[in-house]
């Protein structure tokens, strides 16, 4: 063996943060962590043994399966808090011994307190490399003749554990001096040896430090010196806290706002409030299912407006508007998609565009089209059919928000038919009605659509009107009530249709302006229903255009198919029996 030497440490590497190592932990305190503020461990941080430097970054999170082709790579941990005030009112040195001591974070280089402001992109961090120092305790080093031993260790590590007295160190994490016979250690090291003599009462150690073949090894036998008679864990005293640029004790500061894509930013941002609704007030929100929902507007007007904003601010963000009106100058201060520069222009085109200026990753999309209408022949075209229930076909909601009820009934049955949600919504002067439609599913098969209270098939209602009844005359609060009841009804839906909770039983609201009373009603289907019953619907199946096409001419039709006709020809009869009875 050769003479004894004092072991000396030090510990030289600087820090540097990415920006996606705050976008990950972003991600991560919004979706898993959230109210939490429990240590998280940075399971794989590069290190560069050259320049003396850790980066940190978005891969700092990830767990290395394979660490034979990644870098060297340090182990460390974060404490992220909720609030700036609990940062600020950290008992810092209290808390990094707590840090260091803890037997689970020995394998642990550096620690970091930090606060993510979520909605500023910015962040406040602290790190921190614990450094023990014990005053009466030093370290002394003798070298032994190499042997072959059989050790297994985290080569991908600068050093590992064997166990309380044996540790394996890369050889670039240490600096050896053999003309002066001098061992230069990570001050991580040291604090393992301190914490294992004074907790675990170690006497000796043997530390392997390995070559960069890392085929051959050093031996090293390293035993604690004490020049007091009795020194205890009470006795430790640790820093560590890294200084800022002006080489001060306090923490860094960073707004990542500049350094990232403005458009990734508004994404992360849009999506903030909804994720943190299942923080505390509603966990089990399901915001997948309302993303990938695609939605097909009929009505660009009023209506179409309001519940497209209501959608997007959900996070629903696929969505059709189908229109084939203009934008009229009384428009730009009822419908909020539309401006007094879009006067003239074609309301389903300029309510797509103006809602990606809103909010640019929306998939937002528009046909200019008229729905033909049921007792209309001049909506006669094939061509039109066909797009409109290829679009009913491609959507998964579809909500009616034309000016007619003729307009509702084809939509309506092609809906039925695809078994697709269909959400009607109408507006009075002060009043309003949002309804959802009975799908072919069993749980909602005796649920009733728009028609199922008429005795009479929809009619022309167009011809020969005067200009209030040609205009939308409502108070002008009623259309946004409606279609933030209309939107929040298929939320609704959507969270519960799955669960043995079926939601909202009532299928229809009667919301009133005069008194501020909503009302929920259950519209049964009607079997002789001309939108929904199964007569229709089998005739709809069977003929397609042929059927439609006899509709749109004249609704008389429909009667006859859906066996209202015969209804009216009971209640005749009935009427004339009840007379010749005297009653």
């Amino acid at each position: 063996m050769e003479i004894n030497n004092e072991v000396t440490f030090k510990q030289d590497f600087k820090f540097f943060l990415d920006s996606s190592f705050y976008l990950r932990l972003k991600d991560f305190k919004l979706h898993e962590q959230k109210l939490s503020n429990d240590i998280l461990i940075l399971p794989s941080s590069r290190i560069n043994y050259l320049n003396k430097s850790i980066s940190l970054s978005d891969e700092s999170f990830d767990t290395i399966s394979n660490t034979s082709d990644m870098p060297n790579i340090v182990l460390g941990s974060i404490k992220n808090f909720n609030t700036i005030e609990q940062f600020k009112n950290l008992k810092k040195i209290e808390h990094l011994k707590e840090v260091a001591v803890d037997k689970k974070y020995d394998k642990f280089f550096f620690h970091i307190i930090s606060f993510a402001d979520l909605k500023k992109f910015s962040l406040v961090y602290w790190i921190c490399v614990p450094i023990l120092k014990v005053d009466g305790l030093s370290f002394r080093f003798e070298q032994e003749n190499n042997s072959v031993v059989d050790i297994k260790f985290d080569d991908s590590l600068p050093f590992d554990i064997v166990d309380d007295s044996t540790l394996i160190c890369n050889f670039l994490f240490c600096k050896i001096d053999t003309n002066s016979g001098k061992l230069e250690l990570s001050t991580l090291l040291r604090n393992i040896l301190i914490k294992k003599t004074l907790m675990s009462e170690v006497k000796k150690f043997t530390l392997y430090i390995i070559s960069k073949q890392k085929k051959e090894f050093q031996t090293f036998i390293i035993t604690p010196h004490f020049e007091k008679e009795k020194i205890t864990f009470d006795d430790v005293t640790i820093k560590g806290w890294e200084k800022n640029i002006d080489s001060k004790l306090i923490p860094k500061f960073i707004n990542f706002s500049s350094l990232l894509d403005p458009i990734k930013m508004n994404e992360q941002n849009v999506s903030l409030n909804l994720e943190l609704m299942k923080w505390r007030i509603n966990p089990d929100l399901d915001l997948e299912i309302l993303k990938k929902q695609k939605i097909l507007l009929l009505g660009a007007g009023t209506l179409g407006c309001y519940i497209s904003r209501c959608l997007l601010a959900w996070g629903i963000y696929d969505i059709t508007f189908v229109d084939d009106g203009v934008v009229s100058h009384s428009n730009p201060v009822r419908q909020p998609l539309f401006n007094f520069e879009d006067v003239g222009k074609y309301k389903a085109e300029t309510a797509s565009l103006n809602l990606k200026k809103i909010y640019p990753l929306c998939q937002s999309k528009f046909v200019k089209m008229k729905v033909p209408m049921i007792g209309h022949s001049d909506t006669i075209d094939e061509e039109v059919f066909l797009k409109l229930e290829k679009l009913i076909q491609e959507s998964d909601v579809i909500f009616l928000l034309m000016d007619s009820r003729e307009a509702r009934w084809l939509p309506t049955l092609i809906g039925k038919s695809e078994n697709k949600i269909v959400i009607n919504t109408a507006i009075g002067y002060d009043n309003f009605l949002v309804m959802r439609h009975g799908d072919l599913s069993d749980e909602n098969k005796n649920l009733g659509c728009y028609f199922c209270s008429d005795i009479l098939a929809p009619v022309d209602s167009l011809k020969d009107r005067t200009l209030d009844q040609m205009c939308t005359v409502t108070r002008p609060g009623c259309a946004m009530m409606a279609s933030s009841v209309a939107v929040e009804m298929l939320v609704n839906y959507l969270q519960t249709k799955n669960n043995s909770d079926d939601g909202l039983v009532e299928n229809q609201i009667r919301g009133f302006l005069n008194d501020f009373s909503n009302i929920k009603n259950i519209v049964n289907s009607y079997k002789y229903c001309s939108a929904c019953s199964n007569s229709i619907i089998e005739e709809y199946k069977i003929n397609k255009w042929e059927f439609v096409k006899l509709a749109l001419k004249d609704s008389k039709y429909v009667e006859d198919i859906s066996g209202l006709a015969a209804v009216h020809l009971e209640t005749e009869q009935l009427l004339l029996d009840m007379e010749a009875l005297g009653i």
